[in-house]
């Protein structure tokens, strides 16, 4: 449990989400789960902030992949406050995307996330946050190049569309 997995004993088995843990040794253990989002992530695209030898995956099947690597590897950044050191990184991946035979739907393309572990005293914190790299839609009512006429007459016009000489 304290490494975010649920333990039996022997084994450590993770859940469908992005699990991080920041070991004492200052090292990045992230284990990410297909089923983490919807759709799927396409774990066959992940990357982290800059492609480096040590950023490929130690662990593989169909539904995690797990990565190890030094805390200052892959990209990560370095930063010192008063209360310890900070590591950060970003792990970013494609959605997959399903075919169906009306086409495909698709809503972001990017599925990033900030990872970060934070080392004070003898204490080790470990972060994951999603961030939002898409900015909201815009409104639906906006103005536009529509212009609408309202014609009143005093007759009849029993069809859609009919001429101002059929109605008195």
């Amino acid at each position: 449990q304290a490494i975010n997995c649920c333990f039996d004993g022997q084994m450590c088995y993770y859940g469908k989400v992005v699990t991080l843990q920041c070991t004492k040794d200052a090292q990045f253990i992230v284990v990410v789960s297909r089923d983490a989002t919807l759709p799927n992530i396409d774990l066959d695209s992940i990357q982290f902030s800059a492609t480096d030898p040590s950023c490929h995956p130690v662990g593989t099947t169909s539904a995690f992949v797990i990565y190890q690597f030094p805390a200052g590897n892959c990209g990560s950044t370095m930063a010192e406050d008063e209360t310890g050191i900070i590591y950060e990184n970003r792990l970013a991946s494609s959605y997959e995307v399903a075919i169906g035979p009306y086409g495909a739907i698709t809503r972001d393309s990017q599925f990033e996330l900030m990872l970060q572990c934070k080392y004070s005293g003898s204490a080790v914190e470990a972060l994951v946050h999603e961030v939002s790299t898409l900015p909201p839609p815009p409104p639906v009512a906006a103005p536009g190049p529509l212009n609408v006429e309202l014609r009143l007459g005093n007759g009849q016009c029993t069809m859609k569309g009919c001429a101002e000489q059929d109605v008195a």
